[in-house]
């Protein structure tokens, strides 16, 4: 499993989940309750890293 979290535009962590993809973790994200409130960005934990992933129109 990989770990993922949505962060807003301020870098406070909304929410984290363990997924097996970054599909499943988008489509979390896209549909969490929080996401409507603002801007946001899913981040993925590789190495103990957080790297950005997408934001609610997934570049």
């Amino acid at each position: 499993m990989k770990h993922f979290r949505i962060v807003d535009e301020d870098g406070g962590v909304i929410d984290e989940q363990p997924f097996r993809t970054a599909d499943e973790a988008h489509a979390w994200a896209t549909t969490h309750p929080r996401s409507e409130l603002g801007p946001w960005i899913l981040e993925e934990q590789v190495d103990g890293r957080w790297q950005q992933l997408a934001g609610p129109d997934r570049q």
